[in-house]
């Protein structure tokens, strides 16, 4: 069980709800929707040392936020006989036993929805270019309803609530900025044979990574978290003006930030300017989710000690 502190001190209360957690993927169940979708390095750490996992409650506060609102949801539904809320389905795929938990499903139009509390800068990237997490979940709960009621889903769709939603921000004109702090996302719907290739693909990847851990006794051998998985920042190399707090431009490139370099110290000379005001300054990439322990088990992972001891 993870160990909570509090060292900010926060009201009994807060510190109850959160670790009174009553959340339970189910009885004999191998992987949860999240589990699967999720490093199976992440999985395989977090069962390990689950007894030696520490948490501040202060980190938890907008799952808190997310739990009140899954509550609220659900009571605003109880009495409907044409929505479904919070229903736990299972499955066995592989041999391995899953399952997953919807939010809410509309049986008139088949709609399939998850509420997530989230940032608007997440709900703006997610309606430019999607959110492949948020695909992969509802993907899977779609199955799982598919396989446990033979009816296929006709639409996913992400009920998103900003937490930090600004009128005066989007008042301002703030380009993509949502006008509401409620936005829905509609979410690429698979077929279920893709949806089941994936779920496959997912339960042996997971599988072999435990089998390979059982058979070498360490996690040397098991399979390293991906630089998406990782939430990797590249490096970056920014084209910078002395005097000027911010880069003129960024590059992935430290070749082009130099030639970008060349033709600002040429637009200075033409205009008469110093041209030893220009310099490029590196800004190292980083495994953000490692860096700042989103995953909950980065004090016990080689990879993120290995890649820290090579940062450092």
């Amino acid at each position: 069980m993870t160990v909570f502190t509090n060292k900010h001190g926060a009201p009994i209360e807060i510190v109850r709800s959160l670790t009174n957690d009553p959340y339970h993927k189910g009885e004999g169940v191998d992987a949860s929707v999240t589990e699967l979708i999720s490093s199976p390095r992440i999985r395989y750490l977090r069962n390990e040392f689950k007894d030696k996992i520490v948490v501040d409650v202060s980190d938890q506060i907008w799952s808190l936020l997310g739990q009140s609102v899954h509550t609220i949801l659900e009571r605003a539904n109880e009495h409907e006989k044409d929505v479904k809320t919070e229903e736990r389905m299972f499955a066995t795929v592989n041999g391995w036993y899953i399952s997953g938990q919807y939010d809410s499903l509309s049986l008139d139009d088949k709609i399939l929805r998850d509420y997530k509390v989230t940032s608007v800068w997440s709900v703006v990237n997610a309606l430019k270019e999607g959110k492949k997490d948020w695909e992969n979940q509802l993907n899977v709960l779609a199955w799982l309803y598919y396989v446990n009621y033979g009816e296929e889903i006709n639409k996913l769709e992400i009920i998103a609530i900003c937490r930090d939603w600004s009128k005066n921000q989007y008042m301002r004109g703030g380009g993509n900025y949502p006008p509401s702090p409620v936005a829905t996302i509609p979410v690429n719907l698979w077929s279920t044979d893709e949806q089941l290739d994936y779920i496959t693909e997912r339960v042996k990847l997971h599988q072999s990574a435990q089998s390979i851990v059982s058979i070498t006794s360490g996690q040397k051998a098991l399979v390293e978290c991906t630089y998406e998985e990782r939430w990797e920042k590249p490096t970056k190399y920014a084209v910078m003006k002395k005097g000027r707090k911010s880069a003129i431009k960024l590059y992935d490139e430290e070749v082009d930030a130099e030639l970008r370099i060349e033709y600002e110290k040429k637009l200075a000379e033409e205009k008469k300017q110093p041209v030893n005001i220009f310099y490029v300054e590196q800004r190292l990439g980083e495994p953000t989710r490692c860096v700042g322990n989103y995953c909950g088990v980065a004090d016990f992972c080689e990879q993120y000690q290995k890649l820290n001891n090579v940062n450092n």
